[in-house]
Parts: C-alpha cells; sequence; structure tokens
C-alpha cells in the first residue's frame, strides 16, 4: 500500500509539473511539517528582539538569523554549513555565506565580484537601536557601502544609504550591490515549499531537485531602462513578457507553516529580482533583490556601427531599504503573502477600502472615437462612434456601473497627438454633448474618462519639439518604444508636465470626468539630455506630484505599485504570469492586494483566444471585464493604425456583452467591495476562492462536471455560495 501511495504521489507530482502554467488551477505538492525549533550557530550573537522576533548577527560575514518566536523557527540569511554534496565552488560558497556582495566594474567595464567571505575588505561592525550596522570596504577596488539591519514589529529591515556608497579609487566603479542572496535558501527539494515572483497576476516556482530551464531569472522592477537602451524592439507579432509592477518577492517553507514576504521600500526603480532554481549552477534555491549603481552601455563612434564599451558618467544615487514581513501558520502560503502586502499598503494609506454602490459588478467598455487615414495630401478624420452612437450604446446595454473610456476623442483621432486643451475631434460632436453623456453615465455610479498617454510623442506627428520636448538615451538618441500599434518617442520631464498640467487642467473645468492613463503607470526612463537630466527614483516623484495635484480621478493601465495610491481603476490586469519554463503555476497575487480596495478589469475580452477560459479566470481571481467597442465596422480603419482593433463592432458584441456580464455579475456582484482571503483547490482544476464577507466563488475548469457533497458545479463553470466564516 505504501509503495503504491508513493507511485500516486509520484505520478500527481509529474502530472503537475508537465502541466503548463496557463492553467493555474492545480494544487503544488507537499511534504509533512517542517521542524520548528532549530539551534543558532555559535558565531551568531543576539543584538536585538521583541516581542514576536530575535535578531542573532555574525560581526565577520553581516549574516544575520532572525526567530521567530511565535513558531520557533528561525530564518537564515546565509548559507550556515557548507556540505560536501553541495555543488558550491569557491566563489559561490562566498555569495552564499556573506551578507553583500558585490559586482564592480574597472574602466573597460570589466565586471569582477567580491564577497566579503572572499574578498580584502574591512569591516566596521556596531550596535544601534534593534539591530546592527557595518561599514565593509573592499580594499581591492576602494569601494564602501554602509548596511543597517534593524529588527521593526512585524520583521527586519535591511538598509544601504546611498551616503554611504564611497568609490575611493577613479578606477573601479559599484556595478550591483546583492543583498542577502541566501535569505531562506533551500537545498534542492529538501524542504517543501516555493518562491513567489511578481510576475503577470503572479507566479510561484516550486522547490525541487531539477528544472528544465537553462538560466536564472533576472527580473528588472518596472521593466527596462530606456534611458540606457535607447529603444523596445518593435513587432506586434510578439507578446513581450510583463513587466514586474510590484517589488516584491517571497518564499513559503511548508505552506501553512512558515513564510516571508521582502517588499523593496527603496530603491526599486534599480532594483532587480532575481531566482535561481535548484538545478541551474547550484542544487539551491534562492532568490534575492539586487540593486544597479553602474552599467555599461555600448557607444557607437561612427556610423558604421563601430564603437566602444562605456560605462555610464554619473553612479545612480538611490538609496535602498528592503522590508522582510515574516508569516507564520495559516497564513503562511501565497495568499498570506499578498495579504501581507496588502496590509503594507492599507497601514501606509495606499489602499482605501472603497464600497460598492449596488452590490453590482463595474464593466468597462472602452470605445473609439475616430481614427485618421490619408487622403492624397492630407489626411481626415474616419469617425467610428460619436458621442451620440456612445451614449445609444449605453442605453442600449443592460450592464451596471459602467466604467467607460473614450479612445481617440482628439482631432482627427487616435493616432493624433492629444491637444494640450481639451478639443474633440468635431465629427464626433461636441463638448455640452459628451457632457450630457458623463453625467447620465455618473447618474447611474458609473465613470468615464478620456483616454490619455501622457509620456508618448508619437512619431511622425506633429505638436511636440524633437528638440525641445524628448528625452534622450545615454547614447544622445530619442528614446523609441510603442503602444497600441504607434512608434512613439518620449516626452522629458518639462514637456510632459506642461501638456499633462494644461489638459487636466481643461478637463476638470469641462468635465466631470477623468483621465484613464496609459504608458506612464507602467513605463518608467531615465533622461539623460544635457541640462535636464532625471534619475528614474526621480522622474517617480515627479509622476507622483504631477498626478496628485491634477485633481482628477485616475485610472491606469497596468500601473507599477507607486501609483496605486492615485488610481481609482486598474485596467488591464493579467490574468496569467509570462510563462517562463521554469514558474510552475500561476496564482492571482495582484487581486487577492487589490481586492476590496481598487476595481480590477482585465484585457477586453474581444481580442480573447479563450473567451470561457478567460472568464472562469475573471470568476476565479474576482476580476471585472472588459470590452472595446465601436459603432461602425472595424473594416473601416482596416488601412489605420488601429487596425489592431480587429473585431469591435457593437452590433457584433452587444450580446454577448450583456451575456457575460450577467453571469460574471451573479458570481462577483454578491463579493463586490470584499476582500479575497482564502483560495485552495479542491480538486485537480477546481478552485475555491473565499471572500471576507462569508462567501465562496467555486470555479470549475474542467469540462466534466465536479461534485463533493451537497456541492455540483458543472462543466467549464462556477457558483457562489455562502459559507462559514
Amino acid at each position: 500500500m505504501a509503495k503504491q501511495r508513493l507511485i500516486l504521489a509520484l505520478g500527481l507530482l509529474l502530472l503537475l509539473l508537465l502541466l503548463p502554467a496557463t492553467l493555474s488551477a492545480q494544487p503544488l505538492a507537499y511534504s509533512p511539517r517542517l521542524t520548528a525549533v532549530q539551534p543558532m550557530p555559535g558565531a551568531f550573537e543576539l543584538v536585538a528582539e521583541n516581542e514576536t522576533f530575535q535578531l542573532y548577527a555574525n560581526r565577520e560575514t553581516l549574516a544575520f538569523n532572525v526567530v521567530d518566536r511565535r513558531s520557533g523557527y528561525v530564518w537564515h540569511s546565509n548559507l550556515v554549513e557548507k556540505q560536501e554534496e553541495d555543488r558550491l565552488n569557491r566563489t559561490w560558497t562566498a555569495f552564499a555565506q556573506s551578507g553583500i556582495s558585490i559586482d564592480y566594474l574597472d574602466e573597460k567595464a570589466v565586471s569582477e565580484r567580491a564577497s566579503i567571505s572572499n574578498a580584502d575588505h574591512t569591516l566596521d561592525f556596531r550596535l544601534i537601536d534593534q539591530g546592527f550596522a557595518a561599514t565593509v570596504t573592499f580594499t581591492g577596488p576602494g569601494i564602501s557601502l554602509e548596511v543597517m539591519v534593524q529588527l521593526a514589529a512585524d520583521g527586519v529591515t535591511v538598509e544601504l544609504p546611498f551616503t554611504g556608497v564611497v568609490e575611493a579609487d577613479p578606477a573601479f566603479k559599484l556595478g550591483l550591490v546583492y543583498v542577502y542572496p541566501f535569505f531562506g535558501a533551500t537545498r534542492s527539494d529538501q524542504t517543501p515549499g516555493y518562491m513567489f515572483l511578481p510576475d503577470g497576476v503572479g507566479s510561484l516556482i516550486a522547490f525541487t531537485a531539477e528544472t528544465k530551464a537553462q538560466n536564472m531569472f533576472y527580473g528588472r522592477y518596472y521593466g527596462p531602462d530606456l534611458g540606457m537602451i535607447t529603444y523596445l524592439p518593435y513587432d506586434p507579432a510578439i507578446n513581450r513578457p510583463y513587466k514586474l509592477s510590484i517589488p516584491v518577492i517571497g518564499m513559503i517553507h511548508g505552506e501553512k507553516e512558515h513564510g516571508y514576504l521582502a517588499i523593496v521600500e527603496k530603491g526599486a526603480a534599480y532594483g532587480e529580482a532575481h531566482a535561481h532554481p535548484s538545478g541551474i549552477i547550484t542544487d539551491f534555491n534562492f532568490l534575492y533583490n539586487a540593486f544597479v549603481y553602474n552599467q555599461s552601455y555600448f557607444q557607437a563612434t561612427n556610423r558604421s556601427g563601430a564603437g566602444v564599451t562605456a560605462l555610464q558618467p554619473q553612479t545612480n544615487a538611490f538609496d535602498v531599504k528592503i522590508r522582510y514581513r515574516f508569516l507564520t501558520g495559516d497564513e503562511s502560503d501565497y495568499v498570506g503573502m499578498a495579504r501581507s502586502y496588502q496590509a503594507y499598503l492599507v497601514e501606509r494609506g495606499v489602499l482605501r477600502p472603497y464600497a460598492s454602490p449596488n452590490n453590482a459588478i463595474g464593466i468597462r467598455l472602452e470605445f473609439l472615437g475616430a481614427e485618421k487615414e490619408k487622403v492624397l495630401f492630407w489626411q481626415r478624420a474616419i469617425p467610428m462612434t460619436t458621442v451620440a452612437q456612445m451614449r445609444d450604446i449605453l442605453a442600449q446595454l443592460d450592464v451596471q456601473n459602467p466604467a467607460v473610456v473614450y479612445y481617440g476623442w482628439q482631432p482627427l483621432g487616435a493616432a493624433n497627438m492629444p491637444p494640450r486643451t481639451l478639443k474633440l475631434e468635431r465629427k464626433l460632436g461636441n463638448l455640452a454633448e459628451l457632457e450630457a453623456v458623463v453625467e447620465e453615465i455618473t447618474a447611474v455610479n458609473g465613470h468615464f474618462y478620456l483616454y490619455l498617454d501622457p509620456q508618448a510623442a508619437l512619431r511622425d506627428e506633429r505638436g511636440y519639439s524633437e528638440r525641445r520636448d524628448l528625452a534622450m538615451s545615454i547614447t544622445n538618441f530619442n528614446l523609441i518604444g510603442f503602444n497600441r500599434n504607434k512608434v512613439n518617442y518620449y516626452l522629458n520631464h518639462d514637456a510632459l508636465s506642461d501638456r499633462y498640467a494644461s489638459l487636466s487642467a481643461d478637463v476638470l473645468a469641462e468635465l466631470p470626468a477623468g483621465l484613464a492613463l496609459d504608458g506612464i503607470g507602467g513605463t518608467l526612463y531615465s533622461d539623460f539630455k544635457s541640462g535636464q537630466r532625471l534619475n528614474r527614483e526621480e522622474a517617480i516623484a515627479h509622476y507622483q506630484a504631477l498626478l496628485g495635484e491634477s485633481g482628477l480621478p485616475l485610472a491606469f493601465y497596468l500601473p507599477n505599485d507607486y501609483l496605486f495610491g492615485l488610481m481609482q481603476a486598474y485596467y488591464d490586469m493579467p490574468l496569467n504570469n509570462s510563462g517562463y519554463i521554469y514558474t510552475t503555476t500561476a496564482v492571482p497575487f495582484l487581486p487577492i492586494v487589490l481586492s476590496g480596495y481598487v476595481p480590477y478589469y482585465g484585457v477586453a475580452l474581444n481580442f480573447s483566444a479563450n473567451s470561457r477560459a478567460d472568464l472562469l479566470r475573471h470568476a476565479d481571481y474576482g476580476v471585472y471585464p472588459s470590452y472595446f467597442l465601436s459603432h461602425e465596422a472595424t473594416a473601416r480603419i482596416l488601412n489605420t493604425s488601429s487596425n489592431w482593433i480587429y473585431s469591435s463592432s457593437f452590433a457584433q458584441w452587444g450580446e454577448e456583452i450583456e451575456a457575460n456580464y450577467a453571469w460574471l455579475n451573479a458570481l462577483l456582484g454578491p463579493v463586490a467591495g470584499a476582500h479575497i482571503v482564502a483560495r485552495q483547490p479542491l480538486a485537480e482544476g477546481v478552485w475555491a476562492t473565499s471572500y471576507s464577507n462569508g462567501r465562496q466563488i467555486i470555479v470549475n475548469y474542467n469540462a466534466a462536471p465536479f461534485s463533493q457533497g451537497d456541492l455540483v458545479v458543472a462543466g467549464e463553470d462556477a457558483i457562489v455560495r455562502e459559507v462559514a466564516r
């Protein structure tokens, strides 16, 4: 019998590994409970304690251990003891045993690594309030860092102030700093559990002995810095991976036993998440944050493409602060991680509760107003949805709480630069008509937004100065990217601020409406143009101030965390992760964080490759539906840059919108405004998501019906039910 159970367990585990991450409905396998009480190595001394934790430090390596008094579990920041079977060479052993390691660059941009345990250094260790501080100097390159580790009520904070960074030898520059890279590391599959990455909707990497992946995961928070790479290659046939929109990573050691969440409070604009699954170079699973202070780049010296590798002229200036929050018992799973991050945001006033006005869900309806086409030597607007037509469509649709976005409202439509003041394309109607429609929408608990990508300077369009208004990369070229099938440059901060302040003031004065902001929520770049230099940390502060001062209701497409405090709605919520080969499953981490605080809407369902599966994920994750609509047939814009909207006619989609909204509203309406508090598998492909108001959504992704006692869920269907709190 035992052998049969073992074979069955191995079979299930193999099945889980083979199933694609996109299904995201498979439970992870776990082994028996971990031993809670662990001995403290002799090299560590107690340096701080509070009611919940004890902090021990090693003066030689700056490693620290945290004892969670609630369970007795000890979290190690570094490899405690190297074993013979560990596949670690001297460099990796030093990396694992050192609290801080660095990569430094010489004048030819050649990188070398130095760790406390294997490089010549001096160390000034001292005790401070609730922790310790140290100044470490790597004497070879002459680079010094200040490190502070302190106990807090919710865990531990680690800080590296920029004032402590010293590059004494001009021949060397600080490249990367690795901060406690082996915090919580596990050997192979000896510890049950997983790593969490903020990829897409959320990703888990299970602790296993081997992985199919050949490389580690290195992901930059908030995406690449266009200021360093100049352009994003444009290929409409490629789906780019999701950016890491929240600077949060974590680990679980035994589900429902022990876990931690590491939140980068400062320095995320230059931070990276590095994940090393077991089987890639080493037999350890480890996950950590690294920070970029200097990078090399290719500087062309002639038009034939020849050039040299150079170092950026100025070290990135930013502070680093990482907060480790610890979980224990039932809260130790990815739901507990998400709720811990949610609590963190609530404590800081970033998230605020909202009440559903009528126990019904919302629906995002984005209308294409106009697009332009070339006629002989001039251009003319193609009206796709006039204000009057939008009003008629909204009157016909049987939906509640609509979040209406008007795209392509400006003169000549979507492919034209938005004006500095509020001007509507005249073929769409006038502002008085639009104001009347907005008032009708708000009267039924809806919201109206004008679409705007405030960073974008559309290429080959008028309305900006290429000489004065554009941001430049470190190689003195204009930054180039794309959005919605349109290639664009990026405005510098002065031009962006001027244009946005002017338009937002006009909107505020003319309409009871808000702005649906694309681009700026998820695109962060530095600007190297002489006289207007701006690093990514400074850009974040500028965006927060500019958008906060406008006083307008704002919705964001795929925003990064630093704008969460300003958003009234989240658009284009991912339903999956990027599909990296070593991720085990996608989980609704981001929806759990926002549930009960911000309504979040998915990508337009009329572009879905599998609308039924996506609808089930909407129900599972609490995501509200979205549709892209036009009054006219999309064939009219076939030869324009808006031909990515290949299916939007209301005549085609009207009935399906009503049917899908009614289905989702019946499920999610009863939990509108409530928080997700738990999510668990009932069987393979069947998930139960519990809410704070005592209701539970059961989603059956399988084609066959699911039954368990009195519970019956039809195939590819979902139900809502009351459960005991």
